[in-house]
């Protein structure tokens, strides 16, 4: 249906075909099986911050621009996905009228917390738990663990390269309870930083030096996704590369930044190539 990392027209590659509403965060196309879910830099100004976590889940602020958020519309759409045999699909503006693909997710729940509304006022604002599968389709899905746990974290430490980047592909059952599939997502996310680490086997992607120093966990070296999705980026190998501290602030802060970004995705993608 939609490519991985493919850019589209929002207007004419997603509703021209689909239906649903042209504007706003979250699209709804009565005769169509998906949700389609919108998200940009831009939207902080109204409290809209979304934004991948440490345990591998994406929280994605719900519509409502003025006053406490509704669980109606969009929002309860999203919530209720799954029951209703719905399907969402997640989109990352890259320039105006257009947006890539980050790949499809499930709803796992929601939070309330107050964030500031378009007025500056305080109000109650939805943010939902998503997890998003960015696998493409060269890529061979895993299945976890089956005794899945804590010990399967501290396993992951010691598996080699090719072990680590099938961890990153796991994937739990549809009818796995909501527990075990935010566990997973947490395994792939781990699995994610140790793979892309081991992957430069101690060499910076950024400048081609030396880690600055070892650790006892090996040399030191900081994952770095080069695809925003406020900068947690779709856990999937080709958007993480393994960077010094010098070259990581300058992807965030140099002046030359945007430039820096787009020959790391490609230093990405070209690693990635020989490691598949």
């Amino acid at each position: 249906m939609f490519e991985i990392g493919k850019e589209y027209n929002r207007k004419r590659d997603i509703h021209g075909i689909y239906g649903g509403q042209r504007q706003g965060g979250i699209s709804t196309p009565k005769n169509s099986p998906n949700i389609f879910i919108f998200t940009s830099q831009s939207g902080e100004q109204h409290g809209y911050k979304d934004e991948y976590r440490d345990d591998g889940i994406f929280w994605y602020t719900g519509e409502g621009q003025v006053g406490s958020m509704k669980m109606a519309a969009g929002n309860k759409a999203i919530l209720e996905h799954a029951q209703n045999g719905k399907t969402i699909h997640v989109f990352e503006y890259t320039r105006r009228a257009h947006v890539s693909y980050v790949g499809s997710a499930l709803c796992l729940g929601f939070h309330a917390e107050t964030r500031p509304d378009r007025d500056g006022n305080d109000r109650e604002v939805f943010v939902f738990h998503l997890d998003i599968d960015s696998v493409g389709a060269g890529d061979k899905i895993a299945e976890p663990p089956p005794d899945y746990g804590p010990k399967d974290l501290r396993a992951l430490k010691k598996k080699g390269l090719d072990q680590l980047r099938v961890a990153v592909f796991a994937r739990a059952p549809k009818d796995a309870s909501v527990s075990y599939k935010r566990e997973v997502a947490y395994y792939r996310s781990q699995a994610l930083k140790l793979y892309v680490i081991a992957r430069s086997k101690g060499i910076c992607e950024g400048c081609g030096e030396k880690a600055p120093f070892n650790t006892k966990s090996g040399p030191f070296l900081e994952c770095h996704h080069v695809n925003r999705l406020a900068d947690g980026g779709p856990d999937h190998p080709q958007n993480v590369v393994a960077l010094c501290p010098n070259c990581h602030r300058r992807a965030h802060y140099a002046i030359d930044a945007v430039t820096f970004n787009n020959k790391l995705k490609q230093v990405a993608i070209e690693v990635e190539k020989s490691n598949a």
